[in-house]
């Protein structure tokens, strides 16, 4: 695949913005006649405090992001309830970074016990565009406010309320949830869904689970759950649900790497490095 830099920085923001939703896995355009499967959580919790992951974004051959998710070594107060502190830190490199740089994170204070969202935030550096607001989760009133900052001080310039679903997640705890669900209890075919509230609407986001096979990776052969987030073909999608995902078949859950038809070629996000983990990966010998 040859791949021209003539999309234009509008496009670098849509495939840059698409990294991200790939590596936070919502899926786009669910359909709700989908006859979804009720699903349990682990015993044992997927990640710990300290746990670090780095992982590489491609289109084609040539290197489009860097990506790391990180869980802070620290346990955080947050509504009088103890908290995870996650971090999701993107930026674009190479060719890509030229024509428009990205700098984004997207954190969650994540409760250590109910597995649900206190506090979420964003600061997005997208060429020109910047974004910044932090979301204040009162689940007990199943409702959020809202603060939008200032592009450049982050100074408060307005406060929005909504309602949202009951134990709605934000688009980072969403994926650390989804590692806790106890997949041993799932069969190939099986969907499951989870509740998501981003951009100011919810978004419950659906994966299939497609396959278990042994993935390649820089680690080694590593047993693995392939699964394909539900997602409608559109204008950056080749193809219905061409997404693919592969994590951990392990008590990690780990993501291993993610594939995707989009409409400049594939888009590839492979893990290129994990420290602090709290299980051993699930590394197949040879």
């Amino acid at each position: 695949m040859t791949f021209v830099c003539t999309s234009g920085k509008n496009s670098m923001r849509i495939i840059i913005a698409f990294i991200l939703s790939v590596i936070l896995i919502p899926a786009y355009g669910q359909e709700d006649s989908l006859n979804v499967t009720q699903h349990e959580l682990a015993r044992q919790m997927p990640f710990k405090p300290g746990e670090k992951l780095e992982m590489k974004a491609t289109v084609g051959f040539i290197k489009a992001a860097e990506v790391e998710l990180g869980v802070s070594d620290v346990i955080y107060q947050i509504n009088d309830q103890p908290t995870y502190k996650m971090d999701v830190f993107a930026r674009t490199s190479g060719i890509f970074d030229l024509i428009s740089s990205v700098r984004d994170n997207w954190g969650s204070y994540y409760d250590t016990a109910q597995l649900i969202p206190q506090q979420f935030y964003r600061y997005l550096k997208e060429g020109r565009f910047r974004k910044n607001e932090i979301l204040y989760f009162d689940h007990d009133k199943d409702s959020v406010k809202v603060e939008r900052l200032h592009k450049e001080t982050r100074a408060l310039e307005k406060t929005d309320y909504y309602s949202i679903p009951n134990n709605a997640q934000d688009m980072v705890s969403s994926y650390y949830y989804m590692r806790s669900i106890d997949f041993d209890k799932l069969k190939i075919g099986d969907i499951v869904s989870v509740p998501a509230w981003y951009d100011n609407k919810y978004r419950p986001f659906r994966i299939k689970i497609a396959a278990r096979e042994v993935l390649k990776t820089k680690f080694g052969r590593v047993k693995s759950i392939v699964l394909v987030p539900i997602i409608k073909k559109d204008s950056l999608f080749e193809e219905d649900n061409t997404l693919k995902v592969w994590i951990s078949d392990d008590l990690n859950k780990l993501p291993l790497k993610f594939q995707a038809k989009i409409y400049v070629g594939y888009l590839r996000v492979e893990l290129k490095k994990a420290e602090n983990l709290l299980h051993p990966m699930a590394i197949v010998p040879k």
